[in-house]
């Protein structure tokens, strides 16, 4: 898929959009039990201080290459391209994050990461998109999603 959005975010907000998100409620308690994410944060919130959970991040997995959010408040362009398990992050036109999915290093990376705790985290080949709520005031519009 190739997932095209805006998001906006209040000051010190947080928040993301996760993707390949399987939904079991009896078996995953929240979306992030299963779906990565790319985080969608301000620089004020504390999240910003720990690396590879900035704004453009997969969160908790890869730190973005280069820090291309907006002030809160303003409008960033986002896009999310998953094609044959290469992944791909752009924020405001510059690619933050390239990876490939489900491979023998996606596994050992998620196993280092806080989602070890979750096994099936990460290892959907389909599933939801989810926009992610922690709270905060945060806006999404312009969502487009072509099947690749």
């Amino acid at each position: 898929f190739d997932l095209k959005l805006e998001w906006k975010i209040a000051p010190a907000g947080n928040s993301g959009v996760l993707f390949y998100v399987h939904e079991d409620p009896a078996k995953y308690k929240a979306t992030y039990w299963t779906g990565p994410e790319m985080q969608v944060l301000d620089n004020g919130h504390p999240d910003y201080k720990i690396i590879k959970h900035r704004a453009g991040d997969l969160y908790d997995l890869i730190s973005s290459v280069k820090e291309m959010q907006k002030p809160a408040g303003e409008w960033n362009e986002a896009e999310i391209i998953s094609n044959n398990g290469k992944l791909e992050f752009y924020l405001n036109g510059v690619r933050t994050v390239s990876t490939t999915m489900w491979d023998e290093n996606w596994k050992k990376m998620v196993g280092g990461s806080k989602f070890t705790q979750w096994p099936d985290f990460g290892t959907f080949t389909k599933g939801h998109i989810a926009l992610q709520d922690h709270g905060n005031d945060v806006w999404y519009r312009n969502i487009r999603i072509k099947e690749l």
